[in-house]
């Protein structure tokens, strides 16, 4: 059994689950990527006709395109220079295009990391390259083996999740967003916490903020920009959305007014911010403050994200 044949007898078992929204974009873009390849595969097909037609009225069986393809090859630079080669070629960049709008659709949508080289390994084997005579055979077979295949975006979302040790696409992005929070609240260097806890107050140590003396306002860092959006995540329950009052992404709007209080907020009452970068995160109880740290600071360094 060759490589091909191998990929040829790879059955994907599409059983992941997606949101409805997800899935209207998957549809959207599964119509629109079938329309394309079954367009290519027919032009493809018309053409192999084509010059079958032109073969048999001015060459012989063995001859040479060069012989009988004249009136299918543009005299000047205008005009498209059709090849069976060329159409392969582009219904095999067609099958990579769908993977990674695919995967960069689910990366921006929930905030995480698809390795999309790993995806495109799984889904096809190494395509060969075009050096010597044994190379363009390979890459021939290739090509016609590509031109047979059609993906289907419940088995690319399958792949993805094959990513994620079981995490569906929800689970992931908190995962992820929990191991960013770690790293900016630990230190990668010494494994020591940048972070501590008094009662109901957790705080931030280690250059969470910067202090504009012109302007008499604040700035978040990245470190401290993780920080919030978990902190957003811990009152509202979903990530991304951030409740009323709260600073909101990319968190670059200066902090003009200092202490912040959170009004009406269920587990955050109020930030406040020190000219030294440090921040103080208040909540409504130390259950809630431990609970915070249990689930996005962790109680020892994880280094599963760098820096």
């Amino acid at each position: 059994m060759n490589l091909l044949e191998k990929f040829d007898t790879v059955e994907i078992k599409a059983t992941c689950h997606i949101s409805e929204v997800d899935k209207q974009f998957c549809e959207r873009q599964q119509a629109a990527y079938t329309a394309a390849l079954y367009g290519f595969q027919e032009l493809t097909y018309f053409w192999e006709d084509m010059l079958a037609s032109q073969r048999t009225l001015l060459g012989q069986p063995d001859s040479s395109p060069r012989v009988y393809n004249q009136y299918l090859i543009p005299c000047g630079d205008d005009g498209p220079k059709i090849t069976i080669h060329r159409l392969r070629v582009q219904i095999d960049a067609l099958h990579r295009k769908f993977l990674h709008t695919l995967a960069d659709y689910f990366q921006s949508a929930y905030s995480i990391t698809i390795q999309e080289d790993d995806l495109e390994a799984a889904l096809f084997p190494p395509k060969p390259v075009k050096c010597g005579s044994k190379g363009k055979q390979e890459l021939k077979e290739y090509l016609l083996w590509s031109s047979t295949v059609h993906l289907h975006y419940q088995d690319v979302a399958a792949h993805i999740l094959r990513q994620f040790d079981g995490r569906q696409f929800s689970e992931q992005s908190l995962y992820e967003l929990c191991c960013r929070c770690n790293d900016a609240a630990w230190s990668g260097v010494k494994h020591t916490a940048k972070f501590e806890r008094k009662y109901a107050v957790i705080s931030f140590l280690d250059s969470f903020c910067s202090f504009g003396y012109s302007h008499n306002d604040w700035e978040f860092t990245d470190k401290m920009k993780t920080v919030l959006s978990c902190a957003a995540h811990f009152e509202t329950g979903s990530i991304g959305t951030y409740p009323v009052g709260f600073p909101q992404p990319p968190f670059e709007e200066p902090i003009v007014v200092n202490p912040l209080d959170f009004h009406g907020y269920e587990r955050l009452v109020q930030m406040r911010l020190f000219k030294n970068g440090r921040v103080d995160l208040r909540f409504t109880s130390e259950d809630d403050a431990t609970q915070f740290i249990n689930t996005y600071l962790g109680r020892a360094y994880q280094g599963q994200v760098s820096e």
